[in-house]
């Protein structure tokens, strides 16, 4: 049943993890950013593991990304199909997503490393709690970006 749902593609299930890596760092940014809007002692913990989990996703979802690049760019293949039948699909769609997408790992773990340096003295340092932000929602900003125009090359051509 797994297999009717993702396919029997190699690819498929590369791609099934770089999504399931995306979704991961989409749900840790919004849960980290959650816990800077309601800075307390407690929500310090939270935003720990939060930064954490982000870097870690940022990293697989990239690897996983660029170890699937490989399959769409082979012969015969979605870019080759793309470039044919919807040019403007892989020039803005593919060419932005995956140098936006980039940008998430610089930020998560600029996030972390705020987090993990500064501690407690976020609930006071109101000027490190907005860079904090800042690199909160711009990752934010530009993962879901990429997880929308991912999800919207998909549809019109998944790599096989």
């Amino acid at each position: 049943m797994l297999q009717q749902f993702i396919g029997t593609s190699p690819w498929h299930w590369k791609a099934a993890f770089h999504g399931l890596f995306a979704f991961i760092l989409l749900i840790s940014f919004v849960w980290s950013f959650e816990a800077i809007i309601g800075i307390s002692p407690a929500s310090i913990r939270r935003l720990k593991i939060g930064t954490i989990v982000m870097s870690a996703a940022s990293f697989l979802t990239i690897v996983w990304g660029t170890w699937l690049y490989i399959g769409y760019r082979l012969p015969d293949n979605a870019r080759a199909w793309l470039i044919k039948n919807a040019p403007y699909v892989h020039k803005f769609g593919m060419e932005f997503k995956e140098f936006i997408a980039l940008f998430s790992l610089p930020l998560a773990v600029t996030a972390a490393y705020i987090v993990w340096t500064m501690g407690e003295e976020l609930i006071e340092n109101k000027y490190a709690r907005y860079a904090l932000l800042v690199c909160v929602t711009l990752g934010f900003i530009y993962i879901a970006a990429a997880f929308g125009l991912g999800a919207a090359i998909t549809k019109v051509k998944a790599v096989s």
